[in-house]
Formats: C-alpha cells, structure tokens, sequence
C-alpha cells in the first residue's frame, strides 16, 4: 500500500480502518472549493464593472467597440454561407486580401460557437464580444481552480487542507481573476482582446488535461486532451501550436518508456493529439490564404498596403514580421521589473509612458507602451519562479517532474511575443497560462515549507501574500483604467471628473497634469489633459503612439475630447426618401470648410459615408438604411483635431482628417437636396437640429485649479 501511494499520488488511498481520512480529504476539497469561489467573487467586483460600465454610465453586456467587436460575427455568417472569405471592406485594414477574396486572420472557434447564436437572433450580430469576454473569464476560474488542486494533489497527495493555505489559494485565484492582464483585456470588448481572453482558459485547460494524463492516462483524457488541442489550434495560432509541442512531447515521453512500460501503448493516441489539430490548422489557412506551415501573408493585409512603415518592416524582416533581432526589446520590454507608471491621481497606476527601449535600432511594425509581467502581476511571478525551481531542480520528485512538459508547452505559448515585432499590453495574455500553472507549484510548495511552523510565521507569510494580491489588483485595475483612443466622448468625461473628485481629496496633483495652448500637441502621456483657448476644447491624452500613420497623427488620435465647445458638434437627420442603388455617385449632405460628406451606395442595398477629403479620402463602414426611415446623426466638426466625425446612435459611420482647420471652428453647410424628377421628393431630406451652448463645466473647473 505504501509504494502505491509513491508511485501514484494523486489517487487517494483509503486503508480499510480508516474513514477519517475520506472526511479530512473532503473537508479539504469542500474548504479549498470555497477559497476559489470567494477569489471568484472578490475579482468578480472590477471585473464585472470593467467589462460592462467602464465610465459610460450604464452597465451592460451590449458594450462594444464599433466595428472592431463584429469580425467573428461577419466571419460566422460567411460559413453559414459555406465559405471562409468576408465582404470586401467588411475587415477595414485588418483585411487580408487573397485571390481578390477578403479573410481574417482569426482563428473559425470563435465564428463557429456564434452561428447557433446568429441563427437564432440575427441582430446579436456585432453585440457578442463583451458577453463572450465574461464567459472566457469564468471558465478561466474554473479550470484554473481545477488546475491548482491537479497541482496541490501531485505535490502533497493526502496533507490536509488548512483555513491559512485555503485563504492563501483564494487569494491566488482572486489574483489570476482580478489582478491580471485579464482586467485589461476586459476594458475594450473587441476582438483582439476576446482571441487572448479564449486562448487562456483553452490552454489553462489543456495543461489541466496534459497533468492528468502524464500521472494516469486514460481514454477519455486524452480525448479531452485532442478536443482542446484542437480548439487551441483553431482559436489563437502561437499558444496552440505550444499545446500541439507540449502533446507530442508526451507521446515521446510515453514512447521513452517515462510513464512506465505499461503506458508506452499511449504514445500513438498522444502524437495523433498533436498532428491532427496542426493538419487541421493548416487546412484552414491553406483555404484562406494558400499558405502551409509559413505563417500569415502579411504582405496581403490592407494595413500593409496603406502604410509604408508596415512595408518597410516587413522588408526589413525578409517578410515575416518577426527576429530574432527583437529579442533584447521584448525581453525588457515585458520581463523589466520597473514596467508600470506610478503618478499622483487617480488611479495611482498605469501604463508606463514610454514605449520599450527599441535595441539596437531595429525597425519595429508597432510599440505600444506596455506594463511588464513582474511588475504587474507580482505575486503571479514571483510564484512561478519558484514553480521552475520546484519542477527543475534535480531529484524533484514525481510529481514535481511530472509538470515539466506543461510549464514547457505553457512557456511556448510566450515564444512568438518575444520575437514578434510587435509589442502591445494585451499579450500579456500570453504569458498567463504559464503564470497561473507555474504560481500553482510556488504556492503549494510554499505551504508544505511552512507546514510545521509557528502560527505567527504563517500569519506573516499569509498577510504577504495577500499584500501582493492587493497591489496585482490595484495594478491590473490602473491599466484598464487608462484611457485608451477607443472610449467615447462621454467615458473620457466621466472618467476626468472621478480623477477631478479624487485630486480635490488629494492636495490637487491634477493641476500638475493640465496644458493650456491653442494648438493641440500630436502626442503627450496617458492622463494628461488640454485645455484649448479659453476653454474652446477640452482633451484627455491616453498616450498611445501615432506617429506611424500620418493620417491618425493628423487627427491627433492620442487625444480624446472631453468637451467640445460651441459650433463643433451639431445633429441632423437623414432620411433615405429613395433605394441606395440609385444614389449614383453619392449624394453630399454636408460641407465643412473644403471637405464634403457623401452618401455613397455600396452595393446589396448598402450605403457609406464617404469624406472627400483633399489629401486623405476615407470611406467610412457600411450601413442598411431603410426607406422612409429618419436616422439621427451626431457630426463633430473639431479644428483642434483635426478631425470630422458622423455618429449614428452609437455606431461610428465615418472618421476622417478635417483638412485646412486652424484654432476656428469652420462652418457645417448642410445640403439642400434637388429632387429626383418633377413632382419627386430629393433622394435625401437633411434636417439640422440646433444643439445648446455647452457649458464646459469641468475645463472652467480645472482652469479654477491652476
């Protein structure tokens, strides 16, 4: 009996006069299963208010970033349709083009969980990411849960469970939940960060699976293994090909006779769980882009046609996008341990203000300023190096040695950030897998160390942990907090008054953050803000860069307006009096200084907004108007910049550079439509509605303050 507890840990064994130990093992199993639910539930708070209010006034799961949240949804209803490309323009620049065709770069999971979805309710089309977001979120506290008591079990077999250890793995899974990059992947719903969202529990889950098989391999593990293999394979490209290493490494280490002579048979099965997901992740990118084990044409993307920087990188890089060379960059950029941004206001931590150190001067498609992993999710961190040390170490023990190949298969899922030239802070994604399975073996390590020691010892060692927690969370909350270009006139409000309240509290460091001038700078850090003329504009700096695309900087896209002063924002109607196939060239609604805004038909019944600007025309995304129908449109016409917007309730229908704007507001024209034949009514009827004089209230506040 005793070498069968040696040599399989993780089974529990009852000897026939004792029932005390099935009671103490439940009572671990029921305390450990209320410590994750309470961590569940504490990170559930700025999770929760994160994903669904975020400083727009309202909490709902309908909250989306326009047009960035709906790829998944356009890429379902092309397989509905039985093929794999997307209409043209339906991407933007996130297109890639191919044989004429249209595709995204995104993995078919995601479009394939949300055909029942569209079927059923054809309107939740362009509204499921932040709903899709919450239900990564809690599958990630499941399996991680589970992946945790996997590792307690491996590592410490019977030890019973005490309320001290219990607290100390509710705070490891409140930190995984709440004091990660998961908050920040939260805070704009759309597609790039739903993909990272996925990816972490399908992987979490796999290492779960993968831990399972390598102490006892069974039939219905290994087929829950290629089932999320595949799912891995099929969601986000680099973690599912290190899922698909990490398989085949285990049917090597079956074949090698490591699991015993009895389990060599499970080699096959585990090399099928390997290779069938990659042939099939290949099929699809074969069908979209004609391409085998070579990665995405990035040559083919629009982004790369419009953008000479892209070309440039690309050329540079032989037309891979990815070197060796960004090696040094991205080791500092994400591994330093000084990546976040302390500052006096609310709230209190940030991004950092500067984008990584490039070394060595090599060109870089896109360095975003970027929080690093110690310094943002600490207790995470300093976990996981001592799960390396635990697992690595010679004579480490079974079980020990046991997660060597999933902290392997979980580390891979990181290899491509380190030499992608690309550096942005939502992959940090990337690199929670690792964290959670790797702070799992620290924690649990730690407390068979601290088993026989004194109460106050474990008092001391607990209040640390939970010191780290809190600081991983206030973190993770800072980074979701910072502004970013995609929040709404009415977030960047919201969000200046709160920092404003909370600077009034604390000495006003605000005023330290304000700029007065007539001209808007191109670029300043995140939270800072500007006041224009005598109070003409407000704006807020979320710091990101813009310098590699000269239209973004001629719209000074760092900056998002707070208050817009008088004559910058006015409201019409449109009302679509004939069908958009007969509008011919367009139809003009209004003119504002030398730029005009068309009405433009796109084909299938559709129309665009079209700015024909003198340097920089842009066609704007497509709508279904119907006839008869008046719809309401909100245009901000801002000198300061540079930029003309046409809202449509809250979807965004053209955004383009305002040409020739000085520190005035140029006037808005409206046209005045002829009709189509005597007796017809004009194809458009525009009808402005006056708006009031705008207060600016919160920028005669701040001038208050200086």
């Amino acid at each position: 009996m005793g070498s069968e507890i040696v040599t399989r840990p993780s089974e529990i064994v009852v000897s026939e006069a004792s029932e005390s130990f099935t009671e103490v093992s439940d009572s671990s199993r029921r305390r450990f299963t209320w410590s994750a639910v309470v961590g569940v539930v504490v990170a559930s708070v700025p999770f929760l208010w994160i994903l669904t209010n975020e400083w727009s006034g309202t909490f709902t799961l309908s909250r989306r970033i326009p047009f960035v949240s709906g790829f998944y949804d356009t890429q379902a209803q092309s397989i509905i349709h039985g093929h794999l490309w997307v209409p043209t323009g339906s991407l933007g620049i996130e297109g890639f083009v191919h044989d004429g065709r249209t595709y995204t770069y995104f993995g078919p999971l995601l479009s394939l969980v949300r055909i029942p979805i569209i079927l059923v309710d054809p309107h939740s089309m362009g509204y499921l990411t932040a709903p899709s977001i919450l239900v990564a979120w809690l599958l990630t506290g499941l399996v991680s849960s589970l992946l945790i008591w996997r590792v307690r079990i491996l590592l410490r077999g019977d030890a019973v469970l005490g309320w001290a250890e219990a607290v100390s793995f509710g705070v490891l899974v409140a930190t995984i939940m709440g004091g990660s990059v998961i908050l920040y992947l939260a805070s704009a719903p759309h597609v790039f960060d739903e993909d990272i969202a996925w990816m972490i529990p399908i992987t979490v889950a796999t290492l779960f699976v993968f831990l399972g098989i390598l102490d006892r391999p069974s039939k219905g593990r290994v087929a829950a293994a290629g089932a999320l293999v595949l799912a891995g394979a099929l969601e986000r490209p680099s973690p599912g090909l290190a899922c698909i290493v990490g398989a085949l490494l285990i049917a090597v280490w079956f074949r090698l006779g490591r699991g015993g002579a009895e389990h060599r048979r499970w080699a096959l099965p585990m090399a099928a769980v390997g290779l069938v997901p990659l042939a099939m992740s290949n099929l699809v990118n074969w069908l979209k882009f004609g391409t085998l084990l070579s990665g995405l044409p990035l040559a083919d993307q629009v982004w790369t046609q419009v953008n000479p920087h892209r070309r440039a990188f690309l050329a540079a890089t032989g037309g891979k996008g990815y070197s060796l060379h960004f090696l040094p960059t991205m080791l500092w950029g994400y591994l330093q341990p000084f990546g976040l941004r302390v500052q006096p206001t609310f709230p209190f931590l940030s991004l950092p203000v500067n984008p990584p150190h490039v070394f060595g001067g090599y060109i870089i498609d896109i360095v975003y300023p970027t929080a690093s992993v110690p310094a943002s999710m600490p207790l995470l961190f300093l976990l996981s190096c001592l799960g390396l040390v635990v697992c690595f170490r010679p004579r480490a023990g079974r079980g020990a040695a046991l997660m060597r190949i999933p902290l392997i298969a979980a580390a891979g899922a990181t290899a491509v950030d380190f030499v992608l030239g690309y550096v942005a802070p939502r992959f940090l994604g990337d690199f929670l897998p690792f964290l959670v399975l790797g702070a799992a073996i620290g924690m649990v390590d730690l407390w068979r160390r601290w088993e026989h020691r004194r109460r106050g010892g474990k008092r001391a060692a607990l209040a640390a942990l939970v010191a780290l927690g809190v600081f991983s969370m206030a973190a993770n909350i800072g980074l979701a907090l910072t502004p970013t270009s995609s929040w709404s006139q009415a977030q960047a409000s919201d969000y200046l008054r709160t920092v404003k309240a909370v600077s009034d509290i604390t000495g006003h460091p605000l005023a330290r953050q304000v700029e007065h001038g007539s001209v808007l700078p191109y670029w300043a850090p995140a939270n800072e803000v500007f006041v224009a003329g005598d109070c003409a504009g407000l704006y807020l700096a979320s710091g990101e860069p813009v310098s590699l695309d000269p239209r973004l900087r001629l719209e000074h896209s760092t900056w998002i307006p707070v208050e817009q002063g008088p004559g910058m924002v006015n409201k019409f109607e449109v009302t679509f009096n004939i069908p958009p196939s007969r509008l011919g060239a367009g139809v003009p609604i209004l003119t504002v200084g030398q730029d005009t805004v068309l009405v433009r038909p796109a084909g299938h019944g559709e129309v665009r907004f079209v700015l024909t600007d003198p340097l920089y025309p842009i066609a704007g995304t497509r709508v279904t108007p119907g006839l008869g129908k008046a719809y309401p449109l909100k245009v901000a016409t801002d000198p300061f910049l540079h930029r003309v917007t046409v809202i449509s309730g809250s979807t965004l229908l053209l955004s383009g550079v305002l040409s020739g704007a000085g520190s005035s507001v140029p006037p808005v024209v409206v046209h005045t439509q002829p009709p189509v034949a005597s007796g017809l009514r004009a194809p458009l009827t525009v009808v402005h509605s006056p708006l009031p004089t705008p207060g600016m209230s919160v920028c005669r506040r701040l001038l208050n303050d200086r």
